[in-house]
């Protein structure tokens, strides 16, 4: 490893594990009451059995979602080679956004569901924003192959004009739903930490983040080859076209299934392999299990700390906390990008 030996990158993985742990135990503790005077009370501790069980629930929610958001990043990354990627920053959120919202539509259009919590429910749903992110990935794609470069600018320049059209999809159709709707759904694309999520969601969702982490350690060597040229990736024997093919598949679904279950929260997919790098080091043995947990601890960590934020509108939404944290990150990492290329 690069500045990492296996005994310090173990460590760094069992710190992620410790952070990811308290972070899931404050999420727990932490909750709100409302006093005599109709204001809002912070309290610690731990609760009754039926309102941990609602925290347990959204804590559920908020691992498995932010792990998939993680892996989906690091799949993006190392797809591209390019350490900006993320199922935000390349359109993959807002592509699966597009495509719920339209089966969203036109199961309302068609008078089957009464509302964006029947939809949330609806089988339709997962395949739906599935071929939503793997339309946006593929114009990411077919647009960078068109202007026959995958340098860094031009990829990011591509995942921005295409999360920009599919969210003008999704603008309308918010405009197309009854009115009744409509304020559930601005808040289901704001990032919604669901305190009851369907199982058979919190099954898929989790079920996709395993099958992703076993690959990811039967395959770390090819994934630390595909971060090389792909003249050096296939000198040491790397499938590097069905190795593309599996990153560009997974990355997809794992995003699809994680905005189906919270919503399209932005850059988690982009600071959980960071910070797992930091952590770990690049090897993927330890950086696959490292982006889990960090993805989740971001995304567990953002929704406990939106707990202690009230405007006068209620809580804050999560994908907002993650943006504002997630933003600067974003500029950080491509002025750091630029002045060392």
């Amino acid at each position: 490893m690069t500045g990492f030996d296996r005994r310090s990158g173990g460590r760094g993985l069992l710190g992620l594990g410790v952070i990811c742990g308290v972070v899931v135990l404050a999420r727990l503790l932490i909750g709100r009451s409302i006093d005599e005077t109709g204001g809002v009370v912070m309290q610690f501790g731990l609760p009754a059995f039926e309102i941990l069980t609602i925290r347990s629930s959204a804590a559920t929610a908020a691992v498995l979602a932010g792990a998939g958001l993680g892996l989906s990043g690091l799949c993006f990354q190392v797809l591209l080679r390019n350490p900006l990627a993320s199922p935000w920053v390349l359109g993959v959120s807002s592509g699966a956004g597009f495509g719920l919202m339209t089966a969203t539509w036109m199961s309302l259009a068609g008078g089957i569901l009464g509302g964006v919590g029947g939809v949330l429910l609806a089988f339709a749903g997962m395949p739906a924003a599935a071929l939503g992110s793997l339309l946006a990935i593929g114009v990411v794609w077919l647009l960078s192959r068109r202007l026959g470069t995958f340098d860094p600018v031009t990829l990011v320049l591509c995942g921005v004009i295409t999360s920009a059209t599919f969210a003008a999809g999704i603008m309308l159709l918010q405009h197309l739903v009854p009115n009744g709707v409509r304020g559930d759904l601005v808040s289901w694309m704001m990032g919604r930490i669901p305190e009851v999520s369907p199982w058979w969601l919190l099954a898929t969702t989790g079920g996709l983040v395993m099958v992703g982490l076993g690959l990811g350690f039967k395959f770390a060597a090819a994934l630390d080859a595909a971060c090389l040229t792909e003249d050096e990736a296939r000198s040491v024997g790397v499938p590097i076209d069905r190795l593309r093919h599996g990153l560009l598949l997974g990355g997809g679904l794992l995003a699809a299934a994680s905005v189906v279950l919270v919503g399209p929260i932005a850059f988690v997919g982009l600071l959980a392999p960071h910070a797992a790098r930091l952590l770990v080091g690049p090897r993927h043995h330890l950086l696959v299990p490292g982006t889990v947990l960090a993805g989740a601890g971001v995304l567990l960590g953002a929704d406990a700390v939106r707990q202690f934020v009230d405007l006068g509108g209620g809580r804050l939404p999560v994908g907002v906390v993650t943006s504002l944290v997630g933003g600067p990150m974003f500029l950080w990492l491509l002025l750091r990008r630029g002045s060392l290329s």
